[in-house]
This record gives C-alpha cells, sequence and structure tokens, in this order.
C-alpha cells in the first residue's frame, strides 16, 4: 500500500472530524460530498447521512467521551477515504487540493492581528475564535 495515500487518508479523517466543530465544517462537508458524486454517485447520499450523523455523535458528546468519539470516527473516516483513494488515485489528488485550498483559507483568517492597551486595573480578553471567561 503506498505510504502517500494512507498519510493522505489519515489527514483527511482528521480533517473530517476536526472540522465538525468549527465554522469551517459546512466548507469541508461540501467538498467532500462533491467528491464523493464525482468518484462514487451511487454512495453519495449514504456518505452525506453519515457525516451528519458522525458530526451530531460529537457533537452531543459528553465531555468525557468527546476525545474516544473523536478518535473512532477519525479511524472511520481514514478508512472511508483510504478505499476511495485506493480505487481512484485522482480522487487523492482532488482531495489534497480541496485541503490545501482549506488550510490556505484558514491561515489567512487566522492572520489577524489584535492591539489592545489596559489601564488603571482595566483587563483585556481577546481571541481569534470562541473565548470562554467564567469569574466567581
Amino acid at each position: 500500500m503506498e505510504p502517500t495515500l494512507i498519510a493522505l487518508a489519515s489527514a483527511g479523517g482528521s480533517a473530517v472530524v476536526s472540522a465538525m466543530a468549527t465554522d469551517g465544517w459546512q466548507t469541508l462537508r461540501s467538498g467532500v460530498v462533491d467528491l464523493w458524486r464525482r468518484f462514487r454517485p451511487d454512495s453519495a447520499a449514504e456518505l452525506e447521512r453519515d457525516l451528519e450523523t458522525s458530526r451530531s455523535a460529537l457533537l452531543a458528546a459528553p465531555e468525557a467521551e468527546i476525545q474516544p468519539i473523536r478518535q473512532a470516527l477519525q479511524s472511520a473516516w481514514q478508512g472511508r477515504m483510504l478505499t476511495l483513494f485506493l480505487e481512484d488515485r485522482t480522487a487523492a489528488a482532488e482531495f489534497e487540493g480541496l485541503l490545501s485550498r482549506l488550510t490556505e483559507a484558514d491561515s489567512h483568517r487566522a492572520n489577524n492581528t489584535f492591539n489592545a492597551e489596559a489601564r488603571d486595573h482595566g483587563r483585556v480578553y481577546q481571541a481569534g475564535g470562541n473565548q470562554f471567561i467564567s469569574e466567581r
């Protein structure tokens, strides 16, 4: 088996599961579904349902169960992707392009510059994403 395809499938499974709880979910989900529609049209509807089921399971998981569920989902999606990539290397190349575009878009969003100054016992809270502050 080709190590490059294994690495790509691993990155793909991780990307799918990591995106499930982020703003980038719809973009990645659409890209994966489009890929399946092109290379496995007969199973695209099933894949779409499975993506939503996986996401729902991850988002509904209690905090203590998130990591094992995340690992199980990553393994499942890595397997699905590896099977597709082994059947058609063009699908692997296209998925690699999708990951590159998403990574590039994320890096552009992540290049925020924050400036702040606190005075007279003031506080400054800055974040490039979600921020939860709890004071007791």
